[in-house]
Parts: C-alpha cells; structure tokens; sequence
C-alpha cells in the first residue's frame, strides 16, 4: 500500500512537470516607437553589443509545478531579449550598425504565476556609462496551473516591452548613446 502511494506521487509527480508554456515572438510597440522617435530626431544612433544573463538568472524559469516557460520559442532568452531591443530601434529609425553599443545584462527575470506579476531588470551600459532598470508588469493569473502558466508565458512579451520602454525613457538613456 506504501508503495503504491509512493508510486502513485511519484508518477503525479513526473506528469505535472510534462507541460512547457512558450511565449510568442516579440512585436515592437507602439509606445516604444514614439519614445525611440524622440532619440531619432536628435540624430543619436545605437545598436544593441551584447545581451547577457547575470549569474544565477534561469533562462527559463519554471511556472509552479507546471513545467518551464520557453520564454524565446527555441531560441535563448539572452538572444530574445537582444532581438526584442534591436527591434525597437529598427522601428523608431534609432539603429545604426556602427552607433553607440549598448550592452545589457539581465540582473532580474522572475515571474510569478501566483500574483501575476513579471520583474524584470536590466543593467543598461554604453562606453558613457551605466544605470539599472527594474520593471514589474502586472497580468492576469489564475488558479489552475495550466492556465497561470499560459498566462504568465503570454504575457512575458508585453512585460518585456514594459522594460524597454523603461529603459528608452529613462533619463540616462539618451545621454549615453
């Protein structure tokens, strides 16, 4: 009978960590768009040098016991996250292959199915300097594993965009490109 409990938990167990939940590729955004429009129009120029993770961030963080959240459809989140930006400034006309490098490091990437919030933060540099961004974007959860897990991989991309818009507001930002 011991046995069969154990057997039983463990088999649950195995199954519940079956499921993985993808984020969709990223869009540009509108907002970021106009915000990026404003750098343009001062004639600054930037392209993004390197997205890297900080020690000890999961590039793929898991949701509950639910499984993981492939956070780039295959691809790496560092390389996501890099993509995500260079889009951005390709969008607002702000990219140039030989403008400013800018280098980001990923020093928060945590979601939470349970509250429905997304926290990231970056440490933005250019050859001028440096300064931290940290973002929480709020989603709606739920309180099935299933469905909190796909919500949470949904809403990863708005909640990207939420932080390079904070990035590009930010006032630093165009003083360093």
């Amino acid at each position: 009978m011991k046995i069969s409990i154990i057997g039983t938990l463990l088999l649950a167990t195995m199954i519940a960590g079956c499921d993985s939940y993808t984020s969709q590729q990223y869009q540009s955004n509108p907002q970021n768009t106009i915000a990026l429009q404003n750098v343009a129009t001062t004639g600054k120029r930037a392209t993004v040098a390197q997205v890297t993770l900080a020690e000890g961030i999961e590039a793929s963080p898991t949701c509950r016991l639910a499984g993981p959240i492939d956070l780039g459809g295959g691809q790496d989140v560092a390389t996501v996250i890099k993509q995500a930006i260079l889009t951005e400034l390709l969008a607002a006309g702000v990219h140039r292959q030989n403008g400013t490098p800018i280098s980001i490091v990923v020093t928060e990437l945590k979601p939470d199915s349970f509250n429905g919030t997304w926290t990231i933060a970056l440490r933005v540099s250019t050859p001028k300097g440096a300064y931290n961004v940290r973002q929480v974007t709020k989603f709606s959860t739920s309180f099935s594993a299933v469905a909190a897990c796909n919500n949470t991989a949904t809403a990863f991309n708005r909640a990207l965009s939420a932080t390079i818009l904070a990035v590009v507001q930010n006032p630093k930002f165009i003083s360093l490109l």
